[in-house]
């Protein structure tokens, strides 16, 4: 990529098999703790609807994708293996303008495949990530990015850590944006210190800001000044269909979801698509405010197909909702 880079996207990328399960063979109960459990007849065979393979997904490729579709020059760095499941994924980043000059393909290993069990509009993941021996690359002074982007990577994913932390040392004027995935969640925030201290945009789910502090609190202005106080400058709380929280330190800004225009039918990448689309409304020098607003609108778009990456829209069809969204989608400072 010779031309410059606005955004270089970090972490595993999967191919999804969804699985869309049938009503009448599958359900929801609930634990003594309320949590919710898809249950099925053990032992038998149990017919499904649909099979649907999306190839290039994931926490980081999402937010690449979205990136892209929104204007920006995007790159993605990540590992595949040598077989026909990593030819599709990176024909896929190819087939929306995201760079995969950082892509690393690896003799003789698998690439991540994951399994989707999809009933109603939520999903059940069945996940393995294959262990790659990550490494962190060497970015010349022309492929200097103006913001990185960071989301879920394996359990032994430091190298890239170490490397990512040297090099926001060593190029300052580089912006960090931190969406953590699984593993980078139940590291906490101790022993990803300066990842947290070096972060311009934090992004995560409440449930995910109470796991990372190792608080019950349910106060959302209590866990963002937390969030502040290990070093992001600006901090995104998602709570689904609650809304979303953004601060900069010195206020708080509340948005409530952009109205489905029809029931979602998959909410699978819907937080990559809030988070990645309020880091490059922020990018482009827009408010909270504004940020807020486009993200939702992504969000919206993105659960009204199936995947993460079917309903992310473009720049020209974002600004379209703007003009277009009801009055009382109106950001609040609290």
């Amino acid at each position: 990529m010779k031309t410059k880079l606005e955004m270089l996207a970090i972490g595993d990328v999967v191919t999804d098999a969804f699985i869309k399960l049938l009503p009448a063979e599958a359900e929801i109960e609930h634990d003594a703790k309320r949590h919710p459990l898809l249950c099925m007849t053990y032992g038998s065979k149990i017919p499904y609807d649909e099979e649907i393979e999306i190839p290039g997904v994931g926490n980081a490729a999402n937010a690449a994708v979205a990136a892209s579709k929104l204007g920006m020059q995007t790159a993605f760095l990540s590992d595949v293996g040598s077989d026909e499941v990593g030819e599709k994924i990176i024909h896929s980043l190819h087939a929306h303008k995201v760079s995969t000059e950082f892509v690393r393909v690896h003799m003789g290993l698998h690439s991540n495949y994951h399994y989707v069990l999809w009933y109603g509009a939520d999903r059940t993941i069945l996940i393995k990530h294959e262990d790659y021996p990550y490494k962190w690359p060497e970015i010349r002074s022309y492929q200097k990015p103006e913001w990185i982007y960071l989301s879920s990577i394996a359990e032994n994913g430091e190298a890239i850590h170490r490397g990512l932390i040297q090099y926001l040392k060593e190029n300052p004027t580089t912006q960090f944006a931190f969406q953590p995935g699984t593993f980078q969640i139940r590291e906490g925030h101790i022993k990803l210190a300066s990842l947290y201290k070096q972060c311009s945009i934090f992004a995560a789910n409440k449930e995910e800001f109470q796991q990372i502090l190792g608080s019950n609190s349910q106060n959302e202005k209590e866990l963002i000044a937390k969030m502040h106080k290990l070093g992001p400058k600006i901090v995104l709380l998602t709570d689904g269909p609650k809304g979303a929280f953004a601060s900069n330190g010195k206020r708080i800004v509340f948005m409530a979801p952009y109205p489905d225009p029809k029931p979602p039918v998959d909410r699978t990448g819907a937080g990559d698509a809030y988070a990645t689309t309020f880091t490059v409304a922020i990018a482009k020098g827009r408010s909270l405010e504004e940020a807020l607003a486009w993200a939702g609108i992504n969000s919206m778009g993105v659960v009204q197909e199936v995947g993460a990456q079917a309903g992310l829209l473009s720049i020209a069809e974002l600004k379209h909702y703007l003009t277009n969204a009801p009055k009382k989608y109106t950001a609040k400072v609290l």
